[in-house]
């Protein structure tokens, strides 16, 4: 009985023990943080090395600041703009990565990626930070 149920404690932990093996540890600028200056570059440090292979920043819409319910969400179109950057996929596996940014003015923003640890686990996420000023 008692192997039985150490068997199924097993079992029942090996989901938990495949999470993806490189989660982002660290961005700056933060998740939610609010800057009184615009950033020059996006810091990525992941917990172990991975490669940064989708990246984009959009600036959120004033209209589109509130995130729409599921339904919404897959019917409308978002108002968001894209902001143009030389970004190119990296093939490198590395714990940091640095993203350069453009000249951004006031306002939302939000941070699409995606990336690849070492083992293949497709790893992505949104993050958000508002320029305030001062």
């Amino acid at each position: 009985m008692l192997k039985k149920i150490i068997l199924v404690f097993i079992l029942f932990s090996l989901p938990t023990m495949a999470l993806p093996h490189s989660p982002l540890k660290l961005s700056n600028p933060m998740d939610g943080a609010s800057l009184s200056k615009a950033p020059t570059e996006y810091k990525m440090l992941f917990k172990s090395p991975a490669k940064l292979i989708k990246f984009e920043i959009f600036q959120k819409s004033e209209n589109n600041n509130k995130k729409p319910s599921l339904l919404k969400g897959l019917f409308k179109k978002s108002d968001d703009k894209l902001i143009e950057i030389n970004y190119k996929p990296s093939l490198v596996l590395s714990e940091s990565h640095l993203i350069k940014l453009p000249e951004i003015n006031f306002g939302l923003y939000e941070v699409r990626w995606r990336a690849m640890g070492e083992d293949g686990h497709v790893l992505k996420g949104i993050l958000t930070f508002e320029v305030k000023g001062k």
